[in-house]
């Protein structure tokens, strides 16, 4: 299993390095307008005008946990967690992966939005520029990949090793991991939807963040044992 695991992580960090090479050279433009402005359509169609401004806001709010500095305090907190046997009272230094995957990811974001130099979507498609999250209005020049998706889904992944998988009854795994996954689309439509990425950058994220995320769950299965 932990084989398996490994191998799935490596073949999904190759893919976005691939991906990102088709990014960089203009693939998915067209599809990228049209899902913003479909997704964007059918939430605000599906919702009343005086509740439009809300969901926005909700959205805002729901992408803060996979913001970066939400997210080095989860991963810290979960690589302390992993870190300490609390039957042996010692220290498993394994758990260490979690912050260096995580390092690893940065990078990635980091590549994406210094090398592929993807656009970001324009400012006339940004939904409620002022909101309780103000600091979310800034509007960067490139968008690839999400670093929303990317930590989300990474947080999530992790999550589930460390605390499904050795916690959970059997009865409870299902709702939890779509508990996850629900997080994780959230976020997703949510950095759409208010007009900071575009879907490319979403699913460039989800190979990165999921490609860090199962060599950690490989790496930390070890320790459920």
């Amino acid at each position: 299993m932990k084989k398996k695991l490994l191998i799935v992580g490596g073949l999904l960090l190759l893919g976005f390095a691939l991906f990102s090479k088709e990014i960089k050279q203009g693939a998915m433009r067209n599809m990228d307008f049209a899902a913003s402005v479909k997704i964007q359509e059918k939430i605000d169609n599906s919702s009343r005008l005086r509740t439009a401004r809300l969901i926005g806001e909700v959205m805002e709010g729901s992408t803060f946990l996979a913001s970066p500095e939400v997210s080095v305090v989860a991963v810290l907190v979960l690589t302390a967690f992993a870190g300490w046997d609390r039957k042996k009272k010692r220290i498993r230094w394994q758990a260490a992966v979690i912050s260096a995957l995580f390092a690893l990811l940065v990078l990635g974001e980091v590549y994406g939005k210094t090398v592929v130099h993807h656009p970001a979507p324009p400012f006339f498609m940004i939904k409620n520029p002022t909101t309780i999250f103000p600091k979310y209005y800034i509007n960067d020049e490139f968008s690839y990949p999400s670093g929303h998706a990317a930590r989300a889904i990474f947080i999530a992944v992790v999550s589930y090793s460390l605390f499904v998988i050795r916690y959970s009854r059997k009865k409870r795994i299902l709702w939890m991991i779509g508990g996850f996954a629900a997080y994780v689309a959230l976020v997703s439509i949510s950095r759409i939807y208010l007009g900071h990425h575009w879907l490319s950058d979403i699913l460039g994220g989800w190979l990165l963040g999921g490609g860090a995320g199962l060599i950690s769950l490989a790496t930390l299965s070890k320790l459920q044992q």
